[in-house]
């Protein structure tokens, strides 16, 4: 009898997810409206989701505590945090313009829920 070890899980670069958080950051802030605009964190692994006026500023970042990375957001004049629960976003991460402005739209409702 053979046995094979399967080959470790290695997918390419921009294969499994093609998007910055940077990006995400800019799509809740293009589906928030007018009034909303990102920035990119370093090397887009975070963005900031903020009010034009300087109102609102949010941090949206995956939290490395634990055994699976959460995504957060952090209002960063209070220091609060947010988990934003799974059940908010689409099934999978985005692979096409549509899907990451449907994460953006899922996003923007939840900073809503949050009454900022």
């Amino acid at each position: 009898m053979s046995t094979t070890t399967p080959a470790p899980y290695d997918p390419g670069p921009g294969t499994e997810y093609s998007y910055p958080l940077s990006d995400y950051a800019r799509a809740t802030a293009r589906a928030l409206g007018k009034d909303w605009d990102a920035e990119s964190g370093y090397l887009g692994a975070w963005g900031l989701i903020i009010t034009t006026d300087g109102r609102v500023s949010l941090r949206l970042y995956v939290d490395g505590d634990g055994s699976v990375g959460d995504l957060m957001l952090e209002d960063r004049s209070t220091g609060r945090e947010h988990l934003v629960p799974p059940f908010h976003l689409p099934e999978s991460a985005p692979h096409t313009p549509d899907e990451m402005r449907e994460w953006g739209e899922q996003l923007a409702l939840f900073v809503f829920s949050l009454g900022l």
